[in-house]
């Protein structure tokens, strides 16, 4: 017979404590930034000083982070996998973020075609392009916290949250698939724009089999921020440039059976490490 997963109250608490920080701090950070710029305007401030936005929401999140960690660290902590990371399992994040890349390029390209067709859809898109395009106004040492924060800093503390924490307690109370499948969609409705949760919803997945797999928080780490930087400095570098772009996303499309392989290949190695371990 099969062991009983425990049911207990604070797998309820744990997910919608990580969610309430998460905007908590957010706010904390906005409020901040408005005070330190003399800005009431939301727009405009996240337009030209998002880059500070993100950096003081990543300081103020890794206190909160480390606090949470210190706090419960015979349980929280111990939940963490922090496996080292093997050559092998290092050769995997490249394929594995443009093959993120590439399901969000494949389905951006769907909802662009929808949108010729639905008015609804054509709503939702040009309101994700404007939300998607903040942080296109900064200039100076903005731009560089901006990628700093968002390419950076934002990936860790994400990754903490929603795979260190959410995705481990769930793993230590009910079976791995449906515990990965819960985060991904706590990680995607998070974001909170329509069209931005479909491919977070995607995106969670691969990093929640990515943590699971690998057994390690380092991997899934570095594959996000891979992806954020990817996605993020290569368009604006190649922003004048649409043959560039379009070859870009043709490429990261093509990695979307790099990406699956990879997978494949971290799950028959941590099956074969169960294996091993019996």
């Amino acid at each position: 017979m099969n062991k009983p997963f425990p049911i207990r109250i604070r797998t309820f608490v744990v997910p919608l404590a990580g969610v309430a920080l998460y905007y908590y701090v957010q706010f904390v950070a906005l409020s901040l930034c408005a005070l330190i710029y003399h800005e009431e305007n939301t727009s405009m401030l996240l337009s030209r000083y998002f880059g500070s936005f993100s950096i003081i929401e990543s300081a103020i999140m890794a206190v909160c982070l480390f606090a949470w960690f210190f706090t419960m660290r015979k349980t929280t902590w111990q939940t963490v996998r922090r496996d080292n990371l093997r050559a092998a399992h290092l050769l995997t994040m490249i394929p594995i973020a443009l093959a993120m890349l590439g399901i969000v390029n494949l389905y951006m390209i769907g909802i662009q075609f929808l949108s010729g067709h639905s008015l609804i859809i054509k709503d939702l898109l040009d309101e994700y392009t404007r939300s998607a395009s903040i942080g296109s106004g900064t200039r100076g040492l903005e731009t560089a916290g901006y990628y700093i924060g968002v390419g950076i800093f934002i990936p860790v503390i994400e990754e903490l949250l929603f795979r260190g924490i959410i995705l481990g307690e769930f793993l230590s109370t009910m079976k791995a698939d449906i515990a990965v499948i819960l985060t991904a969609l706590i990680f995607g409705i998070m974001h909170m724009q329509p069209v931005q949760i479909v491919y977070a919803i995607a995106c969670g997945l691969i990093l929640g089999y990515v943590y699971l797999y690998s057994n390690s928080i380092f991997l899934s780490i570095l594959i996000h921020i891979l992806f954020n930087l990817l996605g993020g400095i290569l368009p604006a570098i190649f922003a004048n440039n649409l043959s560039a772009l379009n070859i870009l996303g043709f490429i990261e499309i093509v990695f979307i059976l790099a990406g699956v392989f990879c997978i494949l290949y971290l799950r028959k190695s941590y099956r074969n490490k169960m294996i091993r371990e019996g």
